[in-house]
């Protein structure tokens, strides 16, 4: 398999995806149609990158899809997808380490690279209930330590936090925590089944950390009835441990340091400029 870089832009570069709401629904569709072959992604508010592993006439056809599987979501037409080889493994460890991950850094997005949900960060520090993305076969010596100063984290493993912190956090923070880590929208409006999903795990984690039933019905939307009822449904164990990763991700955020930009490290070949 061939690594390749693509890229998708907007015509213009107008807004693809102003909303988190928007922005969530094309990481959905970016996973589900190149979920088997993704090795890294990211969407910011004009463009989006993805990098795959695939034979040449499967990246032919992927651009296809792309093309047209994103164009209902995205809020402005879209240029023709730009499909690039990625040359080397040093060419892939850039992309990996200095490229990808903080585009929000690099385009100047308000939302902290670590955080971003446009981003295949949160998959890969197990944030997110996502694809399972190839990044051991695009550079088989990656180690994720390598990649969290990247985005302004120290090079230490993300501690989920334990049932006292998430109950002094409350029910508000675990319910967009849990939206979250299913890539769900992020006010958990409707009945899909990403949405009850969601809201399940949301309940489990509260109730599991001793917050109110009061205080998570109100997070929820939900009456006593429907809180109890929800409680008493199956909940997915791997949703819930991608939403305690992501709280613990929200609060290293906030003990590190200020992200501050960086002067871009570029890397170029032939016909590619970074």
């Amino acid at each position: 398999m061939t690594p390749w870089h693509l890229t998708l832009a907007t015509d213009g570069r107008l807004p693809m995806a102003p909303t988190e709401d928007e922005r969530r629904a094309i990481v959905r569709a970016i996973v589900r149609l190149a979920g088997p072959s993704l090795a890294l992604f990211s969407v910011v508010d004009d463009h989006l990158h993805l990098v795959v592993l695939a034979t040449r006439d499967e990246v032919g056809r992927l651009s296809r899809a792309l093309a047209l599987g994103l164009r209902p979501l995205c809020r402005a037409s879209l240029e023709a997808v730009r499909v690039r080889p990625v040359e080397s493994r040093g060419h892939a460890s850039w992309l990996a380490q200095h490229y990808i991950a903080v585009q929000p850094l690099k385009h100047g997005l308000p939302d902290h690279p670590a955080l971003y949900s446009g981003s295949c960060f949160q998959d890969l520090v197990g944030a997110r209930v996502g694809p399972t993305l190839r990044i051991v076969e695009l550079l088989p010596r990656f180690r994720l330590r390598e990649l969290l100063p990247a985005v302004g984290l120290p090079v230490e493993p993300i501690q989920p936090p334990d049932a006292e912190q998430i109950r002094s956090l409350g029910a508000a923070r675990v319910a967009l925590a849990a939206a979250a880590a299913a890539c769900a929208p992020p006010e958990l409006d409707g009945r899909t089944a990403l949405v009850v999903a969601a809201r399940r795990a949301a309940a489990q984690l509260a109730e599991e950390s001793d917050i109110g039933r009061a205080e998570t019905g109100f997070a929820l939307g939900l009456s006593p009835s429907g809180l109890r009822k929800l409680l008493k449904a199956p909940v997915d164990a791997a949703l819930c441990r991608a939403a305690r990763v992501r709280l613990g991700l929200e609060l290293a955020v906030a003990a590190a340091p200020p992200l501050v930009r960086e002067p871009e490290e570029g890397y170029r070949v032939e016909g590619w400029e970074g």
